[in-house]
């Protein structure tokens, strides 16, 4: 159970100041419809002060200085793409002026939060929050002022890790009956337009999408408009994907569909709001200057959106999809997946200035956060129920089957209770998830799936015998997957010959790409132990060339090209591992500290250097 924090704000910027409505609530998953209680928790009133310097530096700083400093191909209409080519002091000049304005906007907007009239909702909101529990932020007001301020620099963010904000206006509809859950195992529906892309590389948002789990991908490649309208109207998507040059007129919101055509959302308004009464869930935008799509979409009742606030760079926009999607295909609360996405783009503003500014939510405040598992089943709260009632009459079926029935039915129902716990897990229900697992295994104590998912639950707990004893388990029964993960153990424990052996034996096997990714890189991290770069370098660029997204490849060659004394290549593996490396994963989180020493080191001995455009 986690909190939604809502400021209600009437009001506008420059003249009247706000009064602000604090009210927090206490959400709940157990209720039918998923949604927070009927009352909140709280509520608080106070206001912030009219600030037209705050307003004037606001609009100074994107409207002169960031768009001055912005990246040469920018995801707007394309008469206005400019190809800056003046010297690079000049560049330098512009952006460390984007960073003085942003330095000055920050500075304002800090006074601005700790204004008299404010503290004591700033105070209640300390008291009342949990920094280790999940929280939202949503932020109710007409001023488009609002919209483009960055909120996240409120001092609450860093002391509440697990909270991220999103924006609504003050009036809204309540969403429409739930429909009914999908048949267990579908896939997530995406209607993915690339729009008009002259001098943008869409092509980077398709491979990033088209790598998603579970996910049934429709792209439609700068179509024409009645492709696009009969595409809404006729089939049910659970997301919209544009990616584009868009724009923001006023207050609307343009998207270019190809080279000739292009869109206000008004003008798809009636095959929009159709694919939300069809059950669409989530419209994402990767496009430039986005809050007039939003406040546009708004009307509709789509319940989440993710848009740009201002101009975003190619580069940009491409690592916030991969980030995002990585996130939340991969179990993260929406929330959160925006809002590590976001943070992640930080790395990049040395050469993008305010990158991390950019993405923001819009939302319906009647509707919850999806998950990915719940945009799958179309209902959270029927799917276990679901689940638990065709197990339990399976389960009485085959016992009335007698020995026979349950021979042939018991490995069927243990790789449906295995995948339940798997799901589970991922999105943090952990004691059901071990559940789930240990009845698997009790229905099939040789479902290899089971004891591999039971192995990675014990070595997250630090529990390396059992992890060991269930890895081994499943490497007998020829999962390939669980010699990778065995080996990985032993080069832990430096026991590099046992690992060499493990991972040719699982090389043998029959494995996916992500499977045999991890062989080979093992592989080469074990050889690295051994004192055998040269055999080491080899296998980490087989393992690279299978995946190069993957940053533990990059890591540990840079490893073994530093040992080799190539020291230019080696930097530029570290610098890629320094940038994609996850903290969150235990051997990368290791390497990401050598990375950044190794860069901090590099740039200490050459204090003058600059990156290179």
């Amino acid at each position: 159970m986690g909190k939604l924090v809502v400021l209600k704000l009437d009001g506008n910027l420059e003249e009247q100041g706000f009064r602000v409505t604090l009210e927090i609530w206490s959400e709940s998953d157990s209720l039918p419809t998923g949604r927070f209680l009927a009352s909140p928790l709280i509520e608080a009133g106070g206001s912030l002060p009219a600030s037209p310097s705050l307003a004037f530096q606001l609009q100074h700083h994107w409207l002169e200085e960031y768009r001055k400093a912005g990246a040469p191909v920018q995801r707007i209409k394309p008469k206005r793409i400019v190809y800056d080519r003046l010297h690079e002091r000049a560049i330098d000049c512009q952006i460390q002026s984007c960073y003085d304005s942003a330095d000055r906007l920050r500075s304002s907007l800090e006074k601005w939060f700790d204004s008299e009239a404010f503290r004591p909702i700033d105070r209640r909101l300390r008291e009342v929050l949990n920094p280790d529990e999940a929280a939202r932020l949503l932020i109710r007001s007409e001023d488009p002022n609002l919209q483009k301020l960055p909120w996240h620099l409120w001092d609450l963010f860093e002391r509440y890790p697990h909270m991220e904000c999103a924006f609504s206006s003050k009036r809204f509809e309540h969403p429409s009956p739930s429909l009914k859950p999908k048949p267990y195992g579908a896939k997530v529906r995406i209607l993915a337009i690339l729009g008009h892309n002259d001098g943008i590389n869409v092509e980077a948002d398709r491979q990033l999408l088209e790598r998603l789990p579970n996910a049934e991908i429709v792209f439609l490649v700068q179509p024409q408009r009645q492709d696009l309208n009969d595409r809404l109207w006729e089939q049910v998507w659970d997301i919209v994907f544009f990616a584009g040059h868009s724009e923001t007129e006023g207050d609307r919101g343009r998207i270019y569909l190809n080279g000739k055509e292009s869109l206000t959302i008004s003008e798809l308004w009636y095959a929009l709001r159709k694919a939300v009464d069809r059950g669409l869930k989530l419209a994402i935008f990767n496009s430039c200057d986005g809050l007039g799509l939003a406040r546009q979409l708004d009307d509709l009742r789509i319940p989440q959106m993710i848009v740009m606030r201002e101009l975003v760079p190619d580069r940009v926009a491409q690592e916030f999809l991969k980030h995002f999607l990585t996130a939340f295909s991969g179990g993260q609360s929406f929330y959160l997946a925006v809002r590590e996405a976001r943070e992640r783009l930080q790395g990049m503003e040395g050469e993008f200035p305010c990158a991390s500014w950019l993405p923001m939510i819009y939302q319906n405040p009647a509707e919850v956060p999806p998950t990915w598992e719940s945009v799958r089943s179309g209902n959270t709260a029927a799917r276990p129920s679901i689940v638990r009632r065709r197990v339990g009459w399976a389960a009485l079926v085959l016992l009335l089957l007698g020995g026979v029935g349950w021979l042939l039915g018991a490995p069927r129902l243990a790789t449906v209770f295995n995948n339940r716990g798997f799901h589970q897990y991922l999105v943090g229900d952990l004691p059901p998830a071990r559940d789930a697992l240990l009845l698997a295994l009790r229905l099939d104590p040789n479902n290899r799936a089971a004891l591999y998912n039971q192995a990675w639950q014990c070595e997250r707990v630090r529990d390396f015998d059992c992890a060991r004893q269930k890895y081994r388990q499943a490497a007998k029964l020829g999962l390939a997957a669980a010699h990778s993960s065995l080996a990985r153990l032993d080069i832990l424990d430096r026991d590099y010959g046992a690992a060499v052996d493990l991972l040719w034996v699982g090389l043998r096997l029959e494995a996916p790409d992500p499977v045999r990714y991890a062989l080979y890189k093992n592989l080469g991290w074990a050889r690295l132990g051994q004192e055998r770069p040269l055999e080491a370098e080899q296998h980490l660029r087989t393992a690279i060339s299978i995946d190069p997204e993957r940053a533990s490849g990059r890591c540990l060659l840079a490893q073994v090209l530093e040992r080799q004394g190539e020291m230019a290549g080696s930097l530029a593996e570290w610098e890629v591992c320094d940038r994609d490396a996850n903290p969150e994963d235990p051997d990368e989180d290791v390497w990401l500290g050598l990375a950044r020493q190794r860069l901090t080191s590099r740039s200490e001995r050459l204090p003058g250097a600059k990156r290179q455009k």
